[in-house]
């Protein structure tokens, strides 16, 4: 009985190990550890990457086989910003242009602000839907158009 638990974990092993080749994520170990096609390979990647704490490097700077966030999930910076500039965002984004909305585009690492502002403006009745809005649906909002 212990014998056939025993080839059944390894058969599954085996066989997982073949159809999951990413399971590790990124960082140091993905880099470090190019095959990754067996069990033993993936838990090692998984331990660099887990032991070297530099997963959270690689994800903010889109290195070590990371890629950036396409949204800004959590940034206080911006998150203070517009809570506290909400009136003259407001003005700005009705404008399509303004020294709070290139404050809010730097913030969000947007490329072009030009075409960034102008798409804000052009939605600027879904972004700023109602007079109760708060800072956190108006930065989702403005977070779609990046």
């Amino acid at each position: 009985m212990k014998k056939l638990l025993l080839s059944s974990i390894a058969a599954v092993a085996l066989t997982s190990s073949l159809f999951a080749n990413s399971n590790t994520g990124c960082g140091l170990g993905s880099v470090l550890i190019k095959d990754q096609n067996s069990v033993v390979m993936q838990v090692l990647a998984a331990t660099t990457n887990g032991t070297s704490g530099n997963q959270t490097f690689g994800i903010t700077s889109g290195t070590l086989n990371c890629d950036k966030p396409a949204t800004i999930a959590s940034n206080d910076k911006l998150n203070k910003f517009v809570s506290e500039n909400m009136d003259e965002l407001a003005l700005d984004i009705s404008a399509g242009q303004g020294e709070t909305l290139s404050t809010v585009a730097k913030l969000m690492n947007v490329k072009d602000s030009e075409s960034f502002s102008a798409k804000l403006q052009k939605n600027f009745s879904n972004i700023y839907a109602s007079k109760n809005v708060n800072s956190a649906a108006v930065i989702d909002s403005i977070a779609k158009f990046i």
